[in-house]
């Protein structure tokens, strides 16, 4: 029986998690940042604050006093967890198989659900939709295909074709074949550089190659993918939850740069993201990569092992910044940027030195101020100059 695999992904989750709590803020132009304060980047906006040109990762300083009527938010991690908590259950009530990747996303399989609703699976992903905007009051963009990797890129798709978007297995090629592989999930920036060796750019020149070939110039790994994107899945919906071997986040710039502030602006909105997820898994990282891609499509990357293990942003952020230091050419035109979290540990408890305390606690006051302004408020609490 072929697979029926769809990804739920909330829009713009941190802002319809504060728009929930606040219903004065639906349709309003609402932003959540890392924090309120001069370091503070975009992390999520509302539609209305798209349409206003705000870029995400976009430092505060630079735009508090340019967009009048924006609300500005710090995160609320903790809330945000809560409310995705009651996502995936909505989930689970459609199906026992549901795959959570991150606080705001979930692979579903519906393999032979149409029989049991008695309905089509596009009607069955309709219903899923609306019954988490009735029940928690969160819209989600769902893509529905017959592997991961093609349900990802449905999913995106979705968000610009009225919240749900299917690739059937007859339309495969016509409708993937013009994406950039750099956009699909799972492409890092090794294979990334390799393929671009081979003149792969996208999805369709990809899939025309033979898998034997795939294997043997690029990866094992990139065969799997390959296979993935002509609808056959190669890895399944696997509701048992495991932590992550690594930890991305990339993204493409909407408009190419060689402004140093803007790179470091959007590093910050990356380092945020990347260890609020391996916060969630109560991970540290003894390892972090900064990726820089050009606009001739020439990939730069460094690494740096860290001294000890750690989910502080504080940390993180300082050393990324070293990474970007290093490789930074104000005569270079740059088209995106990323970081991976590499060599993680998971667990509540972990072994320090007696040199490695003050680091250690670094992160201990990250949680705190987390936990004392999710109760007290923003700004209740601040770090000592």
């Amino acid at each position: 029986m072929k697979k029926i695999i769809a990804l739920v992904d909330c829009d713009s989750f941190f802002v319809s998690c504060e728009q929930k709590d606040n219903p004065v803020l639906k349709n309003k132009p609402v932003c959540t940042l890392t924090s309120v304060n001069a370091r503070g980047v975009v992390v999520s906006r509302s539609k209305e604050a798209k349409a206003l040109g705000i870029q995400m990762g976009a430092p505060y300083f630079q735009i508090k006093d340019e967009y009048n009527g924006v609300y500005f938010l710090p995160v609320r991690h903790e809330r945000y967890e809560e409310i995705s908590s009651l996502v995936m259950e909505r989930l689970k009530k459609f199906s026992p198989d549901v795959e959570i990747v991150s606080v705001d996303e979930a692979f579903v399989d519906l393999t032979g659900l149409k029989k049991l609703y008695n309905k089509s699976y596009t009607d069955i992903i309709k219903d899923i939709r609306a019954d988490i905007l009735k029940e928690v009051d969160i819209p989600v963009s769902i893509g529905l295909s017959t592997s991961k990797t093609l349900a990802k890129l449905a999913s995106d798709m979705a968000k610009k074709h009225g919240g749900i978007f299917v690739i059937r297995p007859e339309k495969i090629f016509d409708i993937t074949k013009d994406v950039l592989m750099k956009d699909v999930a799972g492409i890092g920036a090794q294979t990334a550089r390799v393929l671009e060796y081979h003149n792969i750019y996208r999805v369709g020149d990809f899939v025309l190659k033979e898998a034997f070939w795939i294997r043997n110039k690029i990866s094992y790994a990139a065969e799997k993918l390959y296979y993935e994107l002509k609808g056959q899945p190669i890895s399944l919906v696997d509701s048992k939850i495991s932590p992550p071997q690594s930890i991305q986040d990339t993204k493409s710039f909407e408009e190419f740069t060689s402004d140093k502030s803007f790179l470091i602006g959007r590093l910050n909105y990356h380092i945020h993201k990347s260890s609020q997820k391996l916060r969630m898994w109560e991970g540290y990282t003894k390892e972090i990569s900064v990726t820089l891609r050009t606009k001739n499509f020439q990939v730069f990357e460094k690494n740096l092992r860290l001294p000890m293990a750690t989910n502080s942003e504080k940390t993180l952020l300082k050393a990324a910044i070293s990474l970007v230091e290093v490789m930074y050419s104000p005569a270079v035109v740059y088209r995106s940027l990323g970081v991976t979290l590499k060599n993680l540990s998971f667990g509540k408890e972990k072994q320090i030195s007696l040199f490695e305390q003050e680091k250690f606690e670094d992160d201990k006051i990250s949680h705190l101020i987390d936990s004392i302004e999710e109760k007290f408020g923003k700004n209740s609490i601040r770090l000592g100059s």
